[in-house]
């Protein structure tokens, strides 16, 4: 799925966030707490009015949950296998979108106060403010610097999806604009960063280039004609069109830009061109998840068209995880044993068990 259109969706969720609920009794949990007694996963009891998403991981065990109490957005941290919360920060802004920082010891906040004023403020996990900066309310997509927390891409659109890239240096809280020829970009190192050039926003294909921050006269092709690509701590993973029109590859590659191994997935599109299905990069545990079509064809309108598959690019292999199911954001827990599921990452999927579990009471049982 195209960077624009996870934007679009993040958008839209952002938009759902303005209503208001009820506050509950929070149990204070500690970040170390470990479970000692217990590694199912528990189903909390949350009202609908009060819960709106979860973000994501903070480590193997919570996560970050954003609620809505009195007025209030709320950022609590939830223990998946106790249930126990803990409040970490509360805004009474409009929550555009909250990124977890590489290293999962803070986030950022990315609100809007009024019509003429946002801000981005980077909150750690035990709530206090480490920066914050006034911006001007508009589309932002984020990528932060693995290697180096202090620095971000921030890539604005406007209405006609024009854009422009800035690096945030979050300590001085300067913002610089990023010459780059491209909106796809990410950081390849604490300097480096790659972006995929095209030759037109409509085109399904580019070329990968690597270069410098400090040096930007210096501009190096690393893959030719690709569809898209995402970066790990030791692997950069380009998605390639396959030798038959019908397929497509996740070509997986070292830092060094060396292929090492590559798996072949049907291609399916719709009137777009390309339709790419969520996945999630955790090499270091060796785990990469893609929703897989079952074959190459034009893509409908309605659920279980895809499987869930993991994918071991060191041990070159491959297994199903989900059958028929739908194409929704995953990402995996820091030691790749579960997966956080669904557009408000409600659910769970126990990746050794195969099991799905709701963490967070289905919306259908709640009435």
């Amino acid at each position: 799925m195209s960077k624009i259109r996870i934007r679009f969706i993040v958008t839209i969720l952002g938009l759902l966030f303005l209503s208001y609920g009820c506050q509950n009794e929070q149990v204070p949990v500690s970040k170390e707490e470990k479970i000692t007694t217990s590694n199912k996963i528990k189903t909390l009891n949350i009202q609908p009015k009060e819960f709106q998403r979860i973000v994501g991981w903070i480590d193997d065990e919570n996560v970050l949950l954003q609620l809505k109490k009195e007025g209030k957005i709320t950022f609590e941290r939830l223990n998946v296998f106790s249930g126990k919360q803990y409040q970490i920060y509360e805004t009474t802004h409009v929550i555009s979108e909250v990124v977890i920082s590489p290293n999962r010891d803070c986030f950022l906040i990315y609100s809007a106060e009024s019509k003429d004023k946002a801000n981005l403020d980077i909150i750690s996990i035990d709530g206090s403010i480490m920066s914050t900066k006034e911006v001007k309310p508009q589309s932002i997509e984020f990528s932060w610097n693995q290697d180096d927390q202090n620095k971000m891409f921030l890539t604005t659109f406007d209405t006609d999806w024009n854009y422009q890239v800035f690096q945030w240096d979050i300590p001085t809280g300067n913002i610089t604009r990023l010459n780059t020829d491209s909106p796809f970009v990410s950081w390849y190192s604490d300097n480096l960063f790659v972006f995929n050039q095209k030759l037109s926003p409509q085109k399904d294909r580019g070329d990968l280039y690597l270069e410098d921050i400090r040096d930007k006269t210096v501009k190096n092709l690393v893959v030719a004609d690709v569809y898209k690509f995402a970066v790990s701590a030791n692997t950069l993973l380009t998605i390639e069109p396959s030798k038959e029109d019908k397929a497509m590859v996740y070509n997986f590659r070292t830092v060094g830009f060396q292929s090492y191994y590559q798996y072949e997935a049907p291609r399916v599109y719709d009137e777009l061109g390309t339709f790419f299905p969520f996945y999630d990069l955790n090499v270091e545990k060796e785990s990469f998840l893609t929703f897989e079509p079952y074959e190459s064809k034009k893509l409908k309108d309605h659920g279980g068209e895809f499987k869930l598959v993991k994918v071991s690019p060191k041990e070159k292999k491959a297994e199903t995880i989900l059958e028929l199911t739908n194409n929704e954001p995953i990402v995996t827990s820091p030691n790749g044993k579960y997966c956080l599921y669904g557009y408000l990452f409600d659910q769970i999927i126990d990746l050794e068990t195969k099991d799905t579990l709701y963490l967070i009471q289905h919306r259908d049982k709640m009435y």
